[in-house]
């Protein structure tokens, strides 16, 4: 199981350089925390959320504490990270607080990891990935069974076709396309890991005419078809549930 660790520290005022697998939550304690990955720079303060994604080298530094959440990257979705990655930075407001709050004490209380701590962050995550969507992001999350236009999406943010297409590259890194199929790919997989609709049910539920252009964009996406990938989450789960049976067994 995916764990999220925490660490409170306090950290020299040069900045130093390093990255990670994991991606990072950060949240300023006292004084400021600059942060500069991918020619943006960010000075966080108290009362601000950072997000640094996983993988990335990154400049820090912090002459006060901070509090940081380690995020394993398999526990974020490739879309929402298009999203968490523009935004990057977030004000905690009335409706954060007391979560963010409840994330503290946890973090104090309960050491470097926790399970509580887990739940807490993917309730904020929501939130996160909630608040930094555009309006077209959150109509291709909410309609990618549908047969989405560019013409559709550019509406919704007031561009026109040819103009929507080159910034929504250089706001998210993909073209809108691209983030369409990718949404489609998550949801498909999470129907075939979880129930046994043929291929081709699955494929016209996240919004595929046939089984073969799905299966050709899952391939794309997943280096396999879609029935390897339902064999293989089998195999997983019935994995996992035998080594849930050994240790309750040895707890015996």
């Amino acid at each position: 199981m995916s764990v999220i660790s925490s660490r409170s520290f306090s950290l020299p005022g040069e900045i130093q350089t390093h990255s990670h697998p994991h991606a990072h939550i950060i949240l300023p304690q006292t004084q400021y925390f600059y942060l500069r990955f991918d020619g943006r720079v960010f000075n966080l303060l108290p009362g601000q959320i950072g997000f640094v994604p996983p993988g990335v080298v990154h400049d820090f530094g912090c002459p006060g504490e901070a509090l940081t959440l380690n995020i394993p990257a398999e526990m974020i979705k490739p879309s929402d990270l298009v999203a968490l990655t523009e935004r990057c930075v977030w004000e905690i407001d009335e409706r954060l607080e007391p979560l963010i709050s409840l994330i503290e004490r946890e973090a104090a209380g309960a050491g470097r990891e926790s399970d509580s701590l887990r739940y807490l962050f993917y309730y904020l995550y929501d939130k996160l990935v909630e608040q930094g969507q555009s309006l077209s992001l959150r109509y291709i999350e909410q309609n990618y069974a549908s047969d989405i236009t560019i013409r559709e999406l550019a509406a919704l943010e007031n561009y026109n076709v040819s103009y929507y297409s080159e910034w929504f590259r250089r706001s998210f890194g993909c073209l809108p396309s691209e983030y369409l199929r990718m949404v489609r790919i998550e949801k498909a997989r999470e129907i075939l890991a979880t129930t046994r609709y043929r291929v081709i049910d699955v494929a016209i539920q996240v919004g595929y005419g046939n089984a073969s252009s799905f299966t050709r964009a899952f391939r794309e996406v997943e280096g396999v078809t879609p029935s390897r990938y339902r064999q293989t989450a089998k195999q997983t789960r019935r994995s996992a549930a035998g080594a849930g049976l050994t240790r309750e067994k040895k707890e015996e």
